[in-house]
C-alpha cells in the first residue's frame, strides 16, 4: 500500500468502490490509487509541525517516513474541536490543493486500530513539556511491513537545545533530576501499542525502579546511546504511529490493516507474587532518647511473569512469555537513638532504689 502524496492535481470525480471521492488530476497508476491524499476540513492532529529538530536515523535504521500532520500549535489543544480520525491520518499527507475532499478511506483500505495505550500527563512542568516534546517526535511516523522503530532514532537525543528540560528519572533506583525526564512514559505507551497489536518486541528494558503508569513488567525504560524501546512491523502492511492529547493524558496508538475477524491479542500477567518490604533500624547515638528518623521510605517489590496470548474465536493459538521479572523491594530505613545505658546497681543502691537481683522469698 503506498502512501505517499499525490501532488498538483485538478479537481474531479472519481467512483470507487461504490464511493464517491473528489480527487483530480490524470488516473492514477494501478496500486496508487490509496495514495491520493485529501486535506480534511479544519480537523487537525493534535501536534505541532515544526520538524526543525528532527534526529538523524541511526545508522542501520530505517529514517522514519511521516503521515499528513496539521498545523496546531500545541499538542495541548482540546481534543473535542480538533480531533479528526486517525483512520483517515494513515491517508493524509500535507497538500497545498483545498479542493481535495475526504471520503470514507477508513472502510476502503480496512484500517484499524491495532493497539492503545494511555499515559498520565505529569503535573511537574519540566516532565510534561518532555513527554509532549517527545509525543511530537513520533507522531506521524509510519513503519513499513518487516521495518524497525527505534524510540531513540525517531526521538532523537534528549538535550536542553532540543528543548528538553530536567525532569524526573530513575538511576540505578534512585529518583534525579535530569535532561529529558518523562520521556519514557511515551515509550512506555509505544511498548504497551505495540504489545496489545500483536507486533515483534525487538527490544524493551525496565526501569530500575517502581513506575506507577504501567502494569508490573510492562514499562519500558530508555538511555540515548544505551537503552532503547524497539519493535518490529510483523504486519503485511505499514502502520501508523498515532499520539492523541486531552488535558490529563496521552494516547499512543498504532493504526494498520484489519486483522481477520475472530483474532485478538491478550496481554496479562499470569503470574504475580508481592514482596513486602522489610525495616531495618540503624542506631544514631546524635539522636535524641527515642527519636526515630526514617531515613529511607519503603517500597514493596514483586515477582512477576507477563504473557501474551494471541486468540481466534475465544482459542488460543500463541502464547508468548513478553516479561518474567523479579524485583526486589527496597526496605524501609529508620535511624533510631540508642537504648538508655543499664543501670547502675551500687548507683540505686544509693539512691534508695531496688537491687536489680532483689527477689523476695517469702521469709
Amino acid at each position: 500500500m503506498c502512501i505517499a502524496a499525490l501532488r498538483s492535481v485538478t479537481c474531479r470525480l472519481l467512483p470507487l468502490a461504490g464511493l464517491t471521492l473528489l480527487c483530480g488530476g490524470a488516473p492514477a497508476a494501478p496500486g496508487l490509487l490509496p495514495s491520493l491524499l485529501p486535506t480534511p476540513p479544519p480537523l487537525l492532529t493534535l501536534l505541532p509541525t515544526d520538524q526543525s529538530t528532527a534526529p538523524a536515523p541511526a545508522p542501520g535504521l530505517v529514517p522514519p517516513r511521516r503521515s499528513w500532520i496539521g498545523d496546531a500549535t500545541t499538542l495541548e489543544e482540546s481534543v473535542s474541536e480538533t480531533r479528526w480520525t486517525a483512520r483517515a491520518s494513515w491517508l493524509l499527507e500535507r497538500t497545498d490543493d483545498p479542493s481535495l475532499q475526504l471520503a470514507n478511506w477508513g472502510d476502503v483500505l480496512d484500517i484499524a486500530l491495532l493497539g492503545a495505550f494511555d499515559i498520565p500527563l505529569r503535573s511537574d512542568p519540566a516532565e510534561r513539556a518532555n513527554i509532549l516534546l517527545s509525543a511530537r517526535a513520533v507522531d506521524g511516523v509510519e513503519v513499513d511491513p518487516g521495518q524497525v522503530f527505534s524510540f531513540n532514532a525517531t526521538v532523537g537525543e534528549r538535550t536542553p537545545e532540543r528543548g528538553y528540560q530536567d525532569g524526573w528519572m530513575f538511576d540505578h533506583g534512585q529518583l534525579v533530576r535530569g535532561t529529558g525526564g518523562g520521556i519514557c512514559l511515551v515509550a512506555t505507551g509505544l511498548y504497551n501499542a505495540a504489545l496489545r497489536a500483536g507486533l515483534g518486541i525487538a527490544e524493551r528494558h525496565p526501569h530500575s525502579g517502581l513506575v506507577s503508569y504501567a502494569p508490573p513488567g510492562c514499562d519500558a525504560g530508555v538511555v540515548y546511546g544505551v537503552e532503547d524501546m524497539k519493535f518490529r512491523n510483523t504486519t503485511p502492511a505499514p502502520l501508523l504511529v498515532k499520539a492523541q492529547a486531552a488535558d490529563d493524558h496521552v494516547t499512543l496508538q498504532l493504526f494498520g490493516h484489519t486483522p481477520p475477524p475472530g483474532e485478538e491479542v491478550i496481554v496479562k500477567p499470569t503470574f504475580f507474587e508481592p514482596l513486602p518490604a522489610p525495616t531495618i533500624r540503624t542506631e544514631d547515638p546524635t539522636l535524641q532518647p527515642g527519636q526515630v528518623v526514617v531515613a529511607q521510605k519503603p517500597r514493596a517489590g514483586f515477582d512477576v511473569t507477563v504473557e501474551r496470548f494471541w486468540t481466534e474465536h475465544h482459542q488460543i493459538v500463541r502464547r508468548e512469555v513478553v516479561a518474567q521479572e523479579h524485583r526486589a523491594p527496597r526496605p524501609r530505613l529508620l535511624r533510631v537513638a540508642p537504648p538508655p545505658p543499664p543501670a547502675d546497681p551500687l548507683a540505686q543502691l544509693l539512691l534508695g532504689g531496688p537491687m536489680p537481683d532483689d527477689a523476695s522469698d517469702g521469709a
